[in-house]
């Protein structure tokens, strides 16, 4: 157990920095580089560095669990494009345009096996090798459950939204909470199911027109097959996003010292996203 006393936060450029240097050398890495450096919100590394801060874990260890969730969340990212053949990626043609399928898929391997490099790092390494491998694969059955989806129900919506995203944005805050030696695990896990399912609503939400012209799960198309109309689906939509946003401030809420409070501005600014969306439908 840890003496717990906040400390200042350890800055994403450091994070970024160890990013790249994990990676090493040679035309793989220049095309994972070229793919991080299109940018993202980095939001994973803010909910480590600041459960960091809160709970006073040192700067090598908060380190660690940033660039892990930051490298496999972007490895996931690379994978998914190719999967999904998604042709950009934040302004700018994804890796397996800009490169190849075949650079794409070397990419994402490197970006995982670099967040692996970074456990190193963490002072409970074998735990934390265990939590991450546990979070990786949830996720791939997730993002596999995603493509074969055919006619879901909102259940099988929600199972797979919360498996394809929860698990890498819950996998920070359990690391940092594994290096201090402190409980929220699974408090730290239901903010996450919660804010991935929010954040995949509005998100759908906004791409519902081009979602059912390529054919992709979206929950209004699996709410109005449901034999709800279109209007009643979205604004169902925008409802569940507001009780899961509720559950997921309730739950961070309970994490200790104050280490949830990235999770709680994530819900605010997801919150924040709601009367947008409802008032461009």
């Amino acid at each position: 157990m840890i003496d717990i006393a906040p400390r200042a936060m350890t800055s994403l450029s450091s994070v970024e920095t160890l990013m790249h240097r994990l990676l090493g050398r040679g035309p793989v890495a220049d095309a994972a580089r070229y793919h991080l450096a299109a940018g993202g919100g980095r939001v994973r590394a803010e909910i480590a560095l600041a459960a960091s801060a809160a709970l006073g874990i040192d700067r090598e260890a908060s380190l660690a669990c940033a660039a892990v969730t930051e490298l496999l969340h972007n490895a996931s990212l690379v994978h998914d494009d190719l999967q999904d053949g998604d042709q950009m990626r934040r302004g700018r043609p994804a890796v397996w345009v800009r490169y190849d399928k075949s650079t794409a898929i070397s990419a994402g391997d490197l970006l995982i096996s670099a967040g692996y490099a970074a456990l190193a790092h963490h002072p409970d390494p074998a735990a934390a090798i265990a939590m991450t491998h546990e979070a990786v694969a949830a996720t791939t059955r997730g993002q596999a459950d995603d493509i074969a989806a055919e006619q879901a129900m909102f259940e099988d919506y929600v199972r797979i939204a919360t498996a394809k995203s929860g698990p890498l944005l819950a996998l920070p805050m359990r690391l940092v909470l594994l290096a201090g030696g402190v409980p929220g695990d699974a408090e730290a896990a239901r903010t996450a199911r919660s804010l991935a399912l929010a954040y995949q609503i509005i998100d759908d939400l906004v791409d519902r027109v081009p979602d059912r012209q390529r054919g992709v799960m979206n929950v209004c198309h699996v709410l109005e097959a449901e034999g709800r109309a279109p209007e009643a689906a979205a604004a169902l939509a925008v409802s569940r996003a507001r009780d899961a946003l509720d559950l997921a401030r309730d739950e961070a809420a309970r994490l200790p010292v104050g280490a949830g409070a990235a999770y709680l501005e994530l819900a605010a600014r997801l919150w924040h996203r709601l009367p947008e969306t409802v008032d461009a439908r």
